[in-house]
């Protein structure tokens, strides 16, 4: 297929699940059939802008098409057909080993022939076929790669040979202009959030229809789509999408060093079927520059094969605000890494500060469940109950598309979104924090600034384990010597950071609190085995904890170096929010009240974490070298006070545990 212009192709990774076998027959025949395709008046792409203009496709010899024949029962048989024909809207498809069964009951034609293989059943027994947007694509003067026209038929009578095609996917068209368009070599579009459009294509609208099954976002969590040049001023170029409506996207335009110039916009676009959104001429007379405009590169790495990036954003900070965030931002991160194995590592990392503006201060009040009760207009629309914290939440995906088009790394290619977790500060006094993670490693810790900094304490849970090996002895109270043994913690609003951000979003740790007489049943722990494993510091089982081959197995060498292992590390039962049939490695850590400690098994993952994002290959004898065991709270340093048994009156915000994170399995 081709268009009135020179089109290059572009490779579109397909896929499919659950595949539909295709039928034994008892008796094989090859036959010679022919299909005239047609693309209904030469034209598959209207212009939506008042101009009238169009795209007008056409065929092109060697083009292949695929056909399903569908059979009784939901079974099909497929083949690919060629034409030899060239520049027309209708060409005749021929194969020459044609060879179904007779009870083929329609026919489904898709353009590329390439990239409509294979067929799925959804739940409903609904046939599929799943495609997948390619997230780069090759800038085509005047034009689209050729296959990215894509497009299907449906023929209901079996006896007839005509295929009406008709085009599925949606065109964005802008031009560039101006000094620096003659630099350009890509050009990234990222959506702020995809409001409409699940991607999916109803053939027909019949009890057992047939479905074309997009990715319901532009292209994953980002929603972004590169287009590589070189460009020239003045022409028409064109970046393909399914269907769906963005509210408010970016647009980057990076030179050969890359370089940044970026374009915001709130407009909602619509991307409709068949359709083109002309974002006509974008003018570029400003200058590349290393950084977004507004970015603020906080931290640079100087160690590892590639920088380990932080993006630290706002929510509810208005335009008089952001020197409150930017100060906020760089006090969140100073103590950050002011904490160990952070501190140590400090230089493996790269740490962007990504202000935004919101209308309104504050963030949404909801009534526990979700629902929004006293809205406020921020940017992320972050909000949670106003005495219920497990339903706290933003925009996740506008949170990532921004991160996504000003992070520099992100913009240049060499980082995804999955290697850039996010701490996102909220300007609302209320006490709050929880993380959103996913499977393959992308996180955002919510952080409001509680209390308007103002003092909290954490308190260790009220009841322990009787015994750390049997889990049928039950509870007993928490005592004064209990708490005594490991301290009380107090802080403030970057307590919260360091817990939710470093251990969670970071570090991929679980919580180790419990509370509650409920305990689980299970051995298993479901994160640990994701893509990026999570809660890799809990244990299902007594006798099989993570940290026996690094800790427990080397407990004699690690005493010869500090006391402090073997007088903290072992295998205690509490954890993952439950008192018992929980393991933790030692009785305290940041994990529990949010203290600038986190335990020697908890710094041995984090340190694996910074060494795999950074390329670099973890050594257990290097990190035990470098390995820093104070906590300022039991040792009483400076940082966080050592607690007497009962705080002044009215000094600190007492507050509970925050809710666990909440996991997204991609």
């Amino acid at each position: 297929m081709k268009t009135r212009f020179i089109l290059a192709a572009a490779a579109i990774a397909a896929m499919a699940s659950c595949t539909v076998a295709e039928p034994e027959t008892a008796e094989v025949v090859n036959t010679e059939k022919v299909f005239r395709a047609t693309l209904p008046g030469g034209d598959t792409r209207t212009q939506l802008q008042p101009d009238g203009g169009t795209v007008h496709v056409l065929w092109n010899s060697g083009d292949a098409i695929k056909v399903f024949g569908m059979l009784s029962g939901g079974s099909y048989y497929k083949n690919s057909f060629t034409t030899a024909d060239g520049g027309s809207a209708s060409a005749d498809f021929e194969c020459h080993s044609w060879s179904p069964s007779s009870s083929v009951e329609k026919y489904y034609a898709f353009y590329p022939a390439s990239e409509f293989d294979k067929m799925s059943k959804d739940s409903d027994n609904v046939s599929i076929v799943g495609v997948s947007i390619p997230p780069v694509q090759a800038a085509v003067k005047g034009g689209v790669a050729s296959d990215l026209l894509w497009s299907y038929a449906v023929q209901e009578n079996t006896m007839a040979e005509d295929l009406k095609f008709q085009n599925m996917l949606s065109l964005l068209r802008f031009r560039i202009a101006g000094a620096s368009a003659g630099d350009v070599r890509s050009i990234k579009f990222t959506a702020n959030a995809n409001i409409a459009g699940d991607g999916i294509y109803a053939l027909e609208a019949e009890q057992f229809r047939f479905n074309v099954y997009f990715p319901p976002r532009i292209y994953e969590a980002g929603q972004s789509v590169e287009l590589i040049g070189p460009f020239e001023s003045g022409e028409d170029y064109y970046i393909a999408f399914a269907p769906c409506t963005s509210k408010g996207f970016t647009l980057n335009f990076i030179d050969g060093y890359g370089n940044v110039i970026v374009k915001r916009s709130s407009k909602t676009v619509d991307f409709r079927r068949s359709g083109i959104a002309d974002l006509g001429t974008i003018t570029l007379d400003e200058v590349f520059g290393e950084l977004p405009d507004n970015v603020i590169k906080y931290m640079e790495s100087s160690r590892g094969h590639k920088p380990v990036v932080i993006a630290v954003t706002g929510d509810g900070f208005t335009s008089s605000q952001q020197s409150q965030f930017i100060d906020l931002a760089k006090s969140g991160i100073d103590f950050l890494f002011d904490t160990e194995p952070y501190k140590t590592y400090k230089d493996f990392f790269t740490v962007y500060i990504l202000p935004v503006v919101s209308n309104e201060s504050g963030a949404s009040v909801t009534d526990g469940n979700g629902n929004v009760v006293t809205a406020r207009d921020t940017y992320f629309s972050a909000a949670w109950g106003q005495d219920s914290y497990s339903d706290m939440d933003s925009d996740k995906d506008k949170v990532y598309s921004y991160v996504s088009s000003m992070c520099p790394e992100i913009i240049k290619g060499t980082h995804t979104i999955d290697e850039v977790p996010i701490i996102l500060i909220i300007n609302d006094e209320r006490y709050g924090g929880i993380c959103h993670y996913s499977s393959l490693g992308r996180g955002i810790a919510h952080v409001p600034y509680s209390y308007n900094g103002g003092n909290i304490r954490w308190s260790y849970p009220g009841t322990v384990a009787v015994s750390d090996s049997d889990v049928s002895a039950g509870l007993r109270s928490t005592t004064d010597a209990d708490r005594d043994e490991v301290g009380r913690n107090a802080g403030d609003w970057r307590n919260t950071l360091l817990h939710e951000f470093g251990g969670h979003c970071f570090g991929r740790l679980a919580d180790e609190y419990w509370n509650g007489t409920s305990y689980s049943t299970s051995t298993t722990i479901k994160s640990h085995d994701w893509a990026v494993p999570a809660g890799l510091n809990v244990s299902g089982s007594y006798d099989n904890v993570p940290w026996q081959e690094d800790l427990l197995d080397n407990m004699a060498m690690l005493s010869s170096i500090d006391s402090r292992y073997p007088d903290r590390i072992g295998r205690f039962q509490g954890g993952d929010t439950y008192p018992l049939n929980r393991w933790r490695s030692e009785k305290i850590s940041c994990m529990i009240d949010n203290r600038q400690y986190f335990s020697a098994w908890q710094r041995d993952l984090i340190v694996r974490r910074i060494f795999s994002l950074a390329g670099e290959t973890f050594s257990f004898s290097d990190f035990i070298a470098s390995d820093v065991t104070v906590d300022p709270v039991r040792e009483g340093t400076s940082g966080a006070p050592r607690l007497g048994r009962i705080p002044e009156a009215g000094a600190y915000h007492i507050c509970p545990p925050l809710p666990p994170p909440v996991p997204h399995e991609d």
